[in-house]
């Protein structure tokens, strides 16, 4: 049986908490979707570390603090793999980023690519529609 693996990023994690989201309902169905197909999750610190501080000025302190808490918590069960950047990493990225002419394209769009390629992830559950330039499926359709 075929394991398959999701990415979640910034503005997945994002459209999941943020109920005012134009996307908020297509992430949660996607999301129980994931949950229910026991589907592997992966996301970096860098991700989370942007969803929790935009979740913090948009939605308040106690989400955000609630978030950084079932993050936690779903790291220590196991149910969501979070990685730290490595050196080899971020010089891969940084290598692709800097022979892209495209203006659109971040570092971090870079580090998702590099990350996603190295654990052959299947899906980038994310909103960020620069990220299909890298050949990689967004899921949810939005």
């Amino acid at each position: 049986m075929r394991v398959i693996k999701v990415f979640i990023d910034s503005t997945g994690w994002y459209a999941l908490v943020q109920r005012e989201h134009e996307h908020h309902e297509a992430a949660k169905e996607y999301f129980q979707q994931i949950l229910d197909s026991r589907t592997r999750l992966y996301t970096n610190i860098t991700e989370i570390t942007l969803a929790i501080s935009k979740i913090k000025q948009d939605c308040g302190l106690s989400v955000a603090t609630d978030f950084s808490k079932l993050i936690d918590q779903s790291v220590l069960s196991t149910n969501l793999n979070v990685s730290w950047l490595t050196r080899r990493l971020h010089r891969a990225a940084l290598k692709q980023f800097l022979s892209i002419k495209d203006f659109q394209i971040e570092i971090r769009h870079c580090l998702i690519f590099e990350e996603v390629k190295k654990k052959k992830i299947n899906f980038i559950f994310s909103f960020d529609n620069v990220l299909k330039s890298f050949g990689i499926p967004l899921m949810p359709q939005a």
